[in-house]
């Protein structure tokens, strides 16, 4: 199994400032960065993303492309109810487009790319206050 696109997309979001900004304006701490999938058990453990890999294919050819469907399932704990509106749907929509905003320039550096094909799904909130986002994708890597 391949997982240098995963590698690259961690860092690429580890390093994407706009969302470093929000986690320091909105949780006062940066998220943690987890390759795997660690379900986190109490308030400590957030804000987190967990980068899994789903599946690779190997390249077609020399110098061919390495496929990967990765997911990322983003993490974080909050308790408020805003309007009739968990604060957890909100604020995960605006990671979900931060994350968008870095991923879909497509480069992701260290000769790897988002290529799309973007699935988004939310917890239902019936971890109330934890809160969760998966989003699924197909990269490539030389």
């Amino acid at each position: 199994m391949s997982i240098k696109a995963l590698l690259a997309t961690r860092a690429k979001l580890q390093s994407f400032a706009p969302l470093n900004a929000f986690w320091q304006s909105r949780y006062q701490r940066p998220a943690k960065h987890i390759v795997g999938y660690k379900k986190p058990v109490n308030a400590n453990d957030y804000p987190a993303i967990c980068y899994v890999p789903i599946n690779s294919s190997r390249p077609d050819s020399v110098g061919g492309m390495a496929k990967e469907i990765i997911s990322l399932v983003v993490g974080i704990n909050e308790p408020e109810i805003t309007n009739d509106v968990f604060d957890g749907v909100s604020q995960l929509a605006i990671i979900e487009g931060l994350i968008f905003d870095c991923l879909e320039a497509g480069d992701l550096g260290v000769n790897a790319m988002y290529l799309g094909q973007a699935k988004t799904t939310g917890d239902l909130s019936t971890r109330h206050p934890f809160h969760e986002l998966e989003i699924t994708f197909l990269a490539a890597s030389r």
